[in-house]
């Protein structure tokens, strides 16, 4: 689960490191906080034994319009799998908003008035953590094919955003010049000092596209090293998402 980590320079196992000498740019960095232009909410589910994923999708075609209705036009609801799993038993609700948690209590609140609970067990926790597009591919992709890899990641000791954003940019710069399918979010984890980071392809070959395009330059191995001096990503999952709307 961990290969596209390594094609895109980010494979992080588990790392310590020491804390920066200078405390003043410490604090200075620490001061710093990213522009945040959405919420995001992961709920986790799991089907019931005697449902299937037919049950699901009849589920949520039913009731898709009245859904709808409740969530404005600036929510956009996905469901995710979990990849290459012939088995699936296993899904998460993504909801990203903006600041919407009136309008997302009600949505929980009338799935489970239709008995979503007859079909799956779900943990109905609304965080709303802060997000952001770090990149966006703005280029014609295949909207019936996302694959997405989640990371939640810590920040090492004294390490914060504001450490952080410069090794960011690099590797933004430099993922720009290879031109592919491929999109970035940052998501605070309200729950500890840390953040979830979400690669998101939109192309089916995407591994062949990373693959032929990767450079493996100076260059990359010192973006490496920077982000795993920063932070350490103590697990990815990776999933298709099929956005409801």
């Amino acid at each position: 689960m961990y290969r596209f980590l390594t094609l895109i320079l980010i494979t992080i196992t588990i790392a310590s490191c020491g804390s920066k000498d200078n405390n003043d740019e410490i604090k200075l960095s620490s001061l710093i906080q990213p522009n945040f232009t959405f919420t995001y909410d992961l709920i986790e589910c799991e089907l019931n034994e005697n449902s299937s994923l037919l049950d699901l999708e009849f589920f949520f075609s039913k009731n898709i319009n009245k859904y709808k209705l409740i969530i404005s036009n600036a929510v956009e609801l996905s469901i995710l799998f979990p990849e290459k799993n012939t088995n699936v038993s296993e899904f998460i609700i993504a909801i990203e908003s903006n600041n919407n948690y009136e309008s997302l209590k009600t949505f929980v609140d009338q799935i489970q008035i239709d008995k979503f609970n007859n079909i799956a067990a779900c943990e109905f926790i609304i965080n709303q953590n802060n997000g952001f597009n770090i990149l966006e591919y703005n280029k014609r992709f295949n909207p019936d094919y996302t694959l997405i890899e989640i990371l939640t990641c810590e920040y090492n000791q004294d390490f914060n955003y504001g450490s952080f954003q410069i090794t960011i940019a690099r590797f933004i710069n430099y993922i720009k010049k290879l031109d592919i399918p491929y999109s970035l979010s940052y998501v605070q984890n309200k729950s500890n000092n840390g953040f979830i980071w979400i690669n998101t392809f939109h192309d089916e070959n995407y591994e062949k596209i990373l693959i032929d395009n990767w450079i493996e330059g100076e260059e990359a191995l010192e973006i490496k090293d920077e982000f795993i001096e920063n932070a350490s990503c103590i697990e990815s999952n990776v999933y298709k998402s099929y956005q409801l709307f």
